[in-house]
């Protein structure tokens, strides 16, 4: 029984009912209301951000906003960004890896665009990069920051790709295939695709737990998808959270853990159920192609 198969298929089908009911789900607030101000059983006032109680389940933000709903109503917008950075890199990945496959000058491009990218840590370039003026005050933002966590990981993909192209390429039957007179888009879709594709598949969950820590990361540094930045007089800019997302209650992770440390657990405990759901479903998708393999060649 393939059981990380299984139990990453449950983990990410709890998180897919989230994004999609989450709203609807009991004890949701979907207009995430600020509770500035409460009162305590003596009749004090209290200021945000409240602890967990039979009013907040988990607590609230700094803002007075119920994390139950926040984390709830935040998932569409987590995976929703999640969905289109992974889906670029796989299609840039994708195509790149195919166009080196068969022409020598864009494998050359691949084999660069991976060493220029992997001589420091994936978070260190991205910053660099986000720092860019052009960039960081762009109206644009959100697209970019997108674009820029994509492509940093394309030439690493690129490759895996590539190489499972390479490994098909050396199989005793496809030898028989290209002697038979194969031609070129008859031998990629009827034999390269069907392998690649399975590559993609698992690589597509691989790189979903992969993008998730990312932002998790960024979220750390107070680095996010939907962020603004606002001039102030003394010409400082400020940057204004303007994101439901689950890395953005790492913002203030500092500070959180010494006096108000569910906000940070909250989040840490859905991303970390996040990242481990997709391994799983990876490791496990990965273990069934392997056994299909072992079966198609016996």
């Amino acid at each position: 029984m393939n059981r990380n198969l299984w139990l990453g298929l449950i983990m990410t089908g709890i998180l897919l009912a989230i994004v999609i009911l989450g709203p609807y789900l009991p004890f949701v607030d979907p207009s995430l209301e600020q509770n500035l101000l409460d009162k305590d059983d003596g009749g004090g006032l209290l200021v945000p951000p409240y602890a967990p109680s039979d009013e907040f389940l988990i607590g609230t933000d700094r803002k007075g906003v119920d994390l139950w709903s926040k984390v709830m109503v935040g998932a569409r917008e987590t995976f929703y960004i999640l969905a289109v950075i992974v889906g670029f890199r796989l299609v840039l990945a994708l195509l790149v890896s195919v166009g080196a496959f068969y022409i020598s000058g864009i494998r050359l491009i691949m084999n660069i665009w991976n060493a220029v990218f992997s001589f420091m840590p994936t978070i260190f370039i991205i910053l660099i990069l986000l720092a860019i003026p052009g960039v960081m005050f762009s109206d644009y933002r959100a697209f970019w920051v997108m674009a820029i966590i994509s492509v940093v990981e394309v030439g690493r993909l690129a490759l895996i790709f590539y190489d499972s192209l390479q490994t098909q390429k050396r199989q005793t039957y496809m030898e028989a295939a290209i002697a038979s007179g194969g031609r070129r888009w008859t031998l990629f879709k009827s034999y390269y695709w069907p392998s690649l594709k399975r590559e993609v598949v698992s690589s597509g969950a691989t790189e979903s737990g992969r993008a998730m820590f990312l932002l998790a990361q960024l979220g750390v540094i107070g680095i996010y998808i939907n962020q603004e930045f606002f001039s102030q007089l003394d010409r400082s800019y400020r940057s204004v959270d303007l994101s439901n997302s689950w890395p953005v209650l790492l913002s203030n992770l500092r500070r959180d853990v010494n006096s108000a440390e569910w906000i940070p657990l909250v989040a840490l405990f859905f991303i970390t159920f996040s990242i481990i759901g997709f391994y799983l479903l990876a490791d496990g998708l990965k273990k069934r192609q392997a056994i299909k393999l072992r079966r198609d060649f016996q």
